[in-house]
């Protein structure tokens, strides 16, 4: 069993593309609403898992404000915003976004 952080950041360093919507649909499981509607299926989401998604979320997305100076860094900060999005979670949003 590897650490969601790790599976988080290989996953995005996938320049492909393949893993956006399971990154947008783990980003979507840190919001309790979310959460809790799967949670029959899927069993309870760990609150340290669901920890560390919000911390990387917030640390994609403000690496890839600052790296948002060509057209590749300006796709990869949407598909971020893609995931702060999924996220449900207006405080991570101000936090993330208050440098901007």
């Amino acid at each position: 069993r590897g650490d969601i952080t790790t599976l988080l950041i290989e996953a995005h360093g996938n320049s492909d593309g393949r893993f956006e919507v399971f990154l947008r649909f783990v980003a979507g499981l840190s919001s309790p609403q979310a959460a809790w509607i799967l949670e029959e299926f899927l069993g309870q989401f760990p609150n340290q898992t669901i920890c560390r998604v919000i911390d990387w979320v917030e640390e994609e997305v403000q690496r890839q404000i600052r790296n948002a100076g060509s057209e590749f860094g300006e796709r990869r900060l949407l598909n971020t915003l893609h995931y702060l999005f999924e996220s449900h979670n207006p405080a991570l949003a101000q936090k993330a976004l208050e440098s901007v």
